[in-house]
Formats: structure tokens, sequence, C-alpha cells
């Protein structure tokens, strides 16, 4: 507006100068009649006397004088008339086109913040369906956690939810998209959406991010506990083996006919022999099924010192049985918790858009 009355007064300053110098050249002929009637009226004076013509285009002159000094000489001179408008048109025309360049700039300005701006909303739009995908997913993964099986699924990721494409949308264009969709809104509150924009993009880099870490963690503490397990196990295989010698030097026979490595040998060869080679064996089954029923049994063995190395073998494994259970645990306690805060951010999603595109 400021600059609009700017022009208006130059313009009107123009029209000024322009009537000021259509008055100069009304005086100035105004002028010139009355030299001319002047010029007349000497020269029927001088007439009466003498007249001598003068031609003023040669470069010298030459002028008679009389013996009488009755001679008289009388130069009119046109006045210079200024040109006004040869002078204002210029500046009229720099400023001109300055605020044109201005006005082009604003509106370039403007198309580049709506277009950045529908970009935010059409990429936070496409999240929509990610997020579903995503709580699905976990859901489906957090049932089968749930489960006594011993079998370790891939965990679906969706890489549109960690937040990389935001990276390259300017943030300073969307306040200005916030600014233009919500103009009854002070800049305090436009500011607010703006954070709360990018506070939802950051939770939602924060989940993947998390999300990610704690599968990785759950991954290599349950490989790790299954390696001990396994080294347990083997351990056990060689401590049994050398009780068997044990007992076959106090009996001079065989012991497998002997309690005391009869039924260890009978649920060594049922629950232990058929995985050795495979390695394919439940933890939970294997605990359940075979370290329980270990423990009442050397429980009456206790006093023997040769079952010091089957007890030591079997407390190994049941702590490293002990330790991929609770990695379960903790991972479907995360999955739990994460699932509840992708569902917020879902039903989050249409109130923020709906905020950055409210007129």
């Amino acid at each position: 507006m400021n600059r609009t009355l700017k022009i208006l007064l130059i313009f009107f300053t123009v029209n000024v100068f322009s009537q000021d110098s259509i008055g100069l050249q009304t005086d100035a002929l105004n002028k010139k009649e009355k030299s001319i009637i002047s010029n007349s009226e000497i020269k029927q004076s001088s007439q009466k006397i003498d007249t001598t013509i003068l031609d003023f285009n040669k470069n010298e002159l030459t002028i008679p004088i009389s013996n009488d000094n009755l001679t008289k000489v009388v130069m009119v001179k046109e006045k210079t008339k200024v040109d006004w408008l040869k002078y204002l048109l210029p500046i009229f025309t720099l400023f001109l086109g300055i605020w044109v360049k201005e006005l082009l700039e604003k509106r370039s300005n403007k198309k580049k913040t709506i277009k950045t701006g529908e970009r935010w909303i059409a990429e936070l739009r496409s999240l929509e369906e990610p997020l579903k995908m995503q709580i699905e997913s976990l859901e489906e993964y957090s049932i089968e956690q749930e489960k006594e099986e011993f079998k370790i699924r891939n965990l679906q990721l969706y890489s549109s939810l960690n937040g990389e494409i935001y990276k390259s949308l300017d943030k300073n264009e969307l306040i200005k998209f916030i600014e233009l969709n919500n103009k009854k809104t002070d800049f305090k509150g436009i500011v607010k959406i703006s954070n709360s924009t990018n506070g939802y993009i950051n939770i939602l880099v924060h989940l993947y991010e998390t999300l990610r870490e704690k599968f990785n963690r759950y991954l290599s503490g349950t490989s790790e506990h299954t390696t001990s397990l396994s080294l347990s196990l083997q351990e056990f295989s060689s401590a049994f083996r050398e009780y068997g010698v044990e007992l076959e030097k106090e009996l001079n026979s065989d012991p497998l006919d002997d309690p005391r490595y009869k039924l260890i040998a009978e649920l060594y060869s049922s629950q232990i022999m058929p995985y050795l080679k495979q390695g394919n064996f439940n933890p939970f089954v294997l605990r359940r099924e075979f370290f329980l029923p270990l423990v009442e049994i050397l429980a009456h063995l206790r006093l023997d010192p040769r079952t010091k190395g089957l007890s030591s073998a079997m407390t190994k494994g049941l702590n490293a049985i002990k330790g991929i259970e609770l990695e379960k645990d903790y991972m479907s306690k995360n999955l739990k918790s994460i699932i509840s805060q992708y569902k917020e951010q879902l039903t989050e999603l249409n109130i923020l858009i709906n905020k950055i595109k409210k007129h």
C-alpha cells in the first residue's frame, strides 16, 4: 500500500511539473509576442532615422554607427524553457521497475510457499497407510512372541516412517504456508503448529529407531543366551560320559542298569540326542522336559561328588534358558509400548493436517 501511494505521488508530481512547463512555454510565447511588438515599434522609430538589418547567423557582425550617435542596437533573447518531464520520467520508470520486480518476486515466493506446503501435506498424508501396516505387523509379531515356540521371525520395518524424506523439506516455507492458511491465527500460534509438525516427525523417527534398536538387541541377546545353552549341553554331555566311566569303575560292569545312571541316560536319549546334530531344539520345551526332571534326579544324588559336573552344566543350561525367556518378555513389552505410540500417532495425523490446512 505504501509503495502504491509513493507511485501515485510521483505521478502527481510529474503532472504538476508538466503543467508548469506548459505555463512556462505560454509565458515564453507571450513575451516573444511582446518582444516582436517592441521590436516592431523600435523598427518603426529607427526607420525614421536609420535602419540596419543584422544577420545573427554569421560568426562576425558589423554594426554601422552614425555620426550623430542616434544609432540604437536592440537584441531580443528568447527565454529558455525547461522540460521537467525529461528529468522526471526516468525516475518514475526506475521506481516503477523496482515495484514491478518486487511484485513478481512476491508472487513467485508465494507460489513456492504453496508448492512446498502442499508437498508437506502430501508427505504427511502418505504416512497413514504405512502406520496402519506397521501397527498390524507389530501386533502379529507380538502374538507370536507370546507363544512357547522358539522361532525368531524377521521384524518388518516400514522405511517410510524413518523421517528421511522430511530432511529435504524446507521448515521455513512450512511456517509461511501455515501462516498463509491461518490468517486469523497470531504468529505464536503459527509457530506452535509448526513445532507440533516437526515434533510429530521426530516422534516417528524416534519410534522407528527405537524399534530397530530393540529388535537388534533382542536378536543379539537371544543369540548370546542360545550359544550359552549349546555350550552347557556340550558340557553336560562330557560330564555325563565321565560320570558313566566312574560308575563303571565302581561296578566293574556296564552301568546301564544302575538306577543312578539309567534315569539320566533315558532322559538324555529322549530329549537331547535327537537334537544334537541339527540343534533345532526349543529351549522352553527343553527346560520342561529335560532340565526340570533332571533337577529331581540329581537332587537324590547331591551327596555324590561325581555328579558335580552334571549339576554345573545343568545350572548353566537353566540360566541360559532364563536369559532367552527374559529377552523374549522384554521384546514383547517393547512391542506393546511401540504399538500404543504408533496408534496415538495415527490418531494425531489427521488432526495435525487439518491444523496446517485451516482457513
